[in-house]
């Protein structure tokens, strides 16, 4: 990596950055942080505008991008080591603009599903080179200060995604993919004001052991959303699940043998990151019960216009922000901060199970659950990625910060089959009692890897 050194080895100056340079970061990472907002909230819209579409067949719609994020998010970053940068978070952008046209017109679910894939492999592509040319741009004194000003694009978005995605699908739902036009075709023609990064001839990375991946978690999602319908004893079921474990230990083996495997799994060698990561994931899968769930709840079961669930929702995001500020300022250590956001999940699971019902009461059922989870979420990112790759070597705090990344995306994506897979059609409120249930023994789950680490951090 570059650091922020040019290709001359000189630091940068202040005098010699284009303003334009933090514009173009920062639109890349509002386009992501947007994306994972807008589309829960017109989870039922897009349903409800394809006849015969199930929950099953929708949640798709929010896994494929999940899963593609995982699958290339640490291959992304080795592309950009060895053609640049600035030349793979272009074509990042150029795929996840093309990914939302096609979102747009798409004329059926299929459709759309693949799209979503795309715009996964965009983002991907986009996320791991943001940062790397940010501080690339800026002399070493900056970096702090750009860094903070990287992640608050994301947290602003976040925090303002559920109140514009609730107004666009009051429209159409098609809007949500299409205000991402206006952003993302400026912002191509502005990466001409970001600088290239020297390219170090790495080794190409394993694409194949992506595809594996991709393959593996599809297959689980799949049995785990299609279980109620399918029967545990089903063939259906059986050769689904056997065709996850069959490309998933491909994958392992491909990771400790190919050359520059898609994720270096020899980090797990240390203690304190394998907790992590697996807590990493497990919150993960509540915290996807709680978006999907929570969207639901408002708009199927209290029936809410999309306009104002996303505004009522949009509490818990704001609530993120918060946390992750306040944290960040703070001298609690991370495992103390990973126990603290899985417990917070525990009670709002609680909380939702016994205090929602079909009668709406926002202000004492559903609100303290949902900063409940906001706070959780603010606080327990910043305790998974800095207690997690903390316990790394400096030279491989890229590497774990990747592989929590994807550990974050794959538990999304598995949290959201196992709210399908409970919940059914999600149209009563006695439906979403066992998801709540769950989201708390997630959190539960992630309190305990939390425990178990035995490190400085």
């Amino acid at each position: 990596m570059s650091g922020s050194v040019d290709a001359l080895g000189a630091e940068p100056s202040d005098a010699r950055v284009s303003p334009w340079v933090m514009v173009v970061i920062g639109a890349g990472s509002v386009l992501a942080s947007l994306d994972l907002f807008v589309v829960n909230l017109a989870f039922s819209a897009i349903r409800d505008s394809f006849p015969g579409a199930t929950n099953q067949t929708m949640s798709w719609v929010l896994t494929t991008y999940s899963i593609a994020f995982a699958a290339f998010l640490v291959p992304g970053g080795r592309l950009a080591d060895i053609y640049g940068r600035k030349r793979v978070f272009r074509a990042g952008l150029f795929i996840f603009t093309l990914a939302s046209a096609a979102c747009v017109i798409a004329p059926d679910v299929l459709s759309l599903i693949v799209a979503r894939g795309f715009k996964g492999l965009g983002a991907a592509l986009m996320i791991p080179t943001s940062l790397g040319l940010l501080l690339a741009a800026y002399p070493k004194a900056r970096h702090k200060q750009m860094v903070g000003i990287w992640a608050a694009t994301g947290s602003v978005a976040a925090a303002l995604g559920p109140t514009l995605g609730g107004a666009l699908v009051d429209i159409d739902w098609r809007l949500i993919f299409l205000i991402n036009l206006p952003v993302a075709i400026p912002t191509l023609w502005l990466c001409k004001h970001l600088v290239e990064s020297p390219k170090t001839g790495d080794v190409f990375p394993d694409i194949a052991g992506s595809i594996l991946l991709i393959a593996g978690i599809a297959f689980l999602v799949a049995g785990i959303s299609y279980l109620p319908e399918w029967g545990i004893l089903s063939s259906t079921f059986l050769l689904t699940t056997g065709a996850a474990v069959v490309c998933l230990a491909g994958f392992v083996k491909r990771c400790f043998c190919a050359a520059s495997p898609a994720l270096d799994l020899r980090v797990f060698r240390v203690h304190t990151f394998t907790v992590a990561t697996l807590g990493m994931a497990c919150f993960y899968m509540g915290f996807a019960i709680m978006l999907l769930g929570g969207t639901l709840f408002l708009t199927q079961v209290w029936r809410w216009d999309p306009m104002l669930a996303g505004a009522a929702f949009g509490v818990g995001p704001g609530t993120a922000v918060v946390a992750s500020l306040t944290v960040g300022k703070s001298s609690i250590v991370p495992k103390h901060l990973t126990i603290a956001a899985g417990l917070l999940f525990v009670v709002a699971g609680f909380w939702w199970y016994a205090l929602l019902t079909a009668k709406p009461d926002y202000v004492l059922a559903y609100l303290p659950g949902l900063i409940l989870t906001g706070a959780a979420a603010g606080v327990g990112q910043t305790g998974f990625l800095a207690g997690g790759a903390g316990a790394l070597p400096a030279h491989q705090y890229a590497t774990g910060t990747g592989i929590i990344n994807t550990a974050r995306q794959i538990g999304a994506a598995i949290g959201v089959a196992v709210f399908v897979g409970v919940s059914g059609a999600a149209i009563e409120a006695d439906q979403f009692k066992v998801a709540w249930l769950l989201m708390a023994l997630f959190g539960l789950i992630a309190s305990l890897s939390a425990s178990l680490i035995r490190s400085r951090t």
